[in-house]
């Protein structure tokens, strides 16, 4: 259907009702309206409700072929809970699904849909057009976006979950790495108990933050969210997080502890906090610090972080001291000298009322 829908569009498109597909999930008819983006058996559609052209959308259809037994399908659900999750704290600064379903094809695959609010444009949109036209964010305005990135990660790294009266749950995510099994749904149980769980985002960066229309900047791409702490006991499993973390952390915001995880390491959700620090260095010099440093002197990018090898540019374009004491604290190679999320919040709170 997905090469149906380019050529269709592309080759009639002066018949929109043609050029125009349509999908159904739930009973509620969606009309496609352009391709967002794909990657793998993913691709994200603009759509629209066929009886409110003005309601838009963002539709994720995740394709599944080998059905129920698919590691892809298993992966999608994982994203969808992390969504049901953190809707229950209730934070804005956390995207949450509006509707979801499951096709069972013909040919025994499956096909997920997600529905999810659109967002015209990301932080990295923000970025971009600063750089193209030489100009930089005020000092609030990078503290206000970040400190509402950081409530987001505050949600995910303080979550707390629901507990049994009658004694710890069972859970099979233990054994699996960044991305477990993670079939309690204990967030959706109404129970006394509380029990502190934290999750990492583990893919934080510019472009998966997206801004509303108000400004307000929401995480996305829950995909890779995971519980946080992870204690690696051999060779093997520390090469298969490695492997993990290559393949889907983006490099340029990656965490050095995930570049070549050691046989004894302990894993945290303090990797988001070095993720954070390249986040907030991007706002203000318009890249991650390890890409600037290869751009400008062609670094490798790999040694670069694995060294904790950047520079603060000797222009600060305005910004304070204190703003840049904020990001060189989450750039600490040791993770457990790096601040915990309500330190940095609390920093860059005390930061922003100064202004």
């Amino acid at each position: 259907m997905d090469l149906l829908f380019l050529v269709i569009t592309k080759c009639l498109p002066c018949f929109p009702d043609l050029s125009s597909p349509s999908l159904t999930v739930n009973g509620t008819k969606y009309k496609i309206l352009r391709l967002l983006g794909e990657g793998g058996f993913s691709y994200v559609y603009l759509v629209s409700q066929k009886n409110n052209a003005n309601n838009l959308y963002a539709m994720k259809k995740i394709r599944c072929p080998y059905g129920g037994n698919d590691a892809t399908y298993a992966n999608a659900w994982r994203e969808v809970r992390s969504y049901h999750r953190f809707a229950e704290s209730k934070t804005p600064y956390i995207i949450h699904t509006i509707d979801e379903s499951v096709v069972n094809e013909s040919d025994g695959s499956r096909t997920l849909y997600i529905l999810l609010p659109y967002f015209e444009r990301s932080l990295q949109d923000v970025i971009n057009f600063n750089v193209l036209n030489s100009v930089s964010m005020e000092e609030e305005e990078v503290l206000k976006i970040f400190i509402g990135v950081l409530r987001g990660v505050q949600a995910m790294h303080k979550y707390q979950k629901r507990g049994s009266a009658g004694g710890p749950e069972t859970d099979d995510d233990e054994n699996d790495l960044m991305l477990p099994d993670e079939d309690d749904d204990s967030y959706g149980q109404a129970t006394e108990l509380l029990e502190l769980c934290p999750y990492a985002h583990r893919d934080i960066k510019p472009a998966n933050v997206m801004l509303s229309a108000e400004g307000l900047p929401v995480l996305v791409d829950l995909g890779l969210c995971s519980k946080a702490r992870v204690t690696v006991t051999s060779r093997q499993q520390a090469l298969t997080l490695t492997e993990f973390a290559q393949e889907h952390c983006t490099l340029p915001y990656r965490a050095p502890e995930l570049l070549d995880v050691a046989s004894n390491a302990e894993i945290t959700e303090l990797t988001d906090i070095w993720s954070l620090g390249c986040l907030l260095y991007s706002c203000c010099f318009g890249f991650s610090p390890f890409e600037k440093l290869e751009i400008e002197q062609g670094a490798n990018l790999n040694l670069a972080i694995s060294q904790g090898k950047y520079e603060i540019p000797s222009d600060l374009r305005g910004f304070s001291p204190e703003l840049i004491d904020i990001i060189k604290s989450c750039l600490v190679l040791k993770p457990t000298e790096r601040p915990t999320v309500d330190e940095l919040l609390e920093s860059c709170l005390t930061l922003l009322h100064k202004i």
